[in-house]
């Protein structure tokens, strides 16, 4: 039996790497989780891929809004002036909160998908005894705690280069610029690889592959 799911999964991935189409590629991942969802009875993929879209769907509303504020954003850089009263003032920065709301929302909704993404990707691994899917999910979990080792790392080297640009201009500038770079460098690369190995592991998922009904599986 072919499983639409392990083309639309890899293909979803891959186009994540092409320019101007990536921005589809959630999209299309997400209804390859829901395809396996539905084909193993597994709820968490199928909220895997339901949580994909809604991350995309607020994404784009969420980018869209940005483009709207840009004006109410310039006004609050600005003094209060007779043709703009305080009172608009008010108003735009009531509009900005509402705006930095949706951002926490949004956040909050994107990390329960990448938990969601990361158990997935570990139970189809289980499902399909597809050492791909387990590489998948720990390389995201690698990413995350990298990303989350960097930031302070930024942050230090941020500073440092602050100071080493009026004190000491030269190679200590340079190495300084290195230093910030490096742990996105790395970051970037572990979750290329993660990438990497979602799409080997939806293109190797077999063609006639037997899955348990045990209910002692499921999550």
């Amino acid at each position: 039996m072919t499983k639409s799911y392990k083309w639309v999964g890899g293909i979803g991935y891959l186009l994540s790497f092409i320019p101007y189409v990536n921005v589809v590629a959630l999209i299309v991942a997400a209804i390859a989780w829901i395809l396996m969802g539905r084909d193993t009875r597994e709820k968490i993929f199928t909220a895997t891929g339901i949580l994909m879209i809604i991350t995309f769907a607020l994404g784009v509303s969420f980018f869209a809004l940005i483009l709207a504020m840009l004006p109410s954003l310039a006004l609050l850089t600005s003094e209060p002036t007779t043709s703009r009263p305080p009172l608009q003032f008010f108003e735009n920065l009531s509009h900005l909160t509402g705006f930095a709301i949706m951002g926490l929302i949004l956040a909050g909704i994107a990390i329960v998908e990448a938990i969601l993404e990361i158990i997935s990707h570990f139970r189809a691994g289980k499902i399909f005894d597809n050492t791909w899917f387990k590489l998948a999910g720990w390389f995201r979990i690698f990413s995350i705690v990298a990303a989350a080792i960097s930031i302070p790392l930024i942050i230090m080297s941020a500073a440092n280069l602050a100071v080493l640009a009026t004190t000491a201009p030269g190679p200590s500038v340079f190495a300084s610029i290195l230093s910030l770079f490096w742990p996105i460098i790395i970051v970037a690369i572990i979750a290329l690889l993660s990438t990497i190995f979602s799409i080997v592991a939806f293109f190797t998922i077999p063609e006639a592959e037997e899955l348990s009904q045990n209910p002692e599986t499921s999550i």
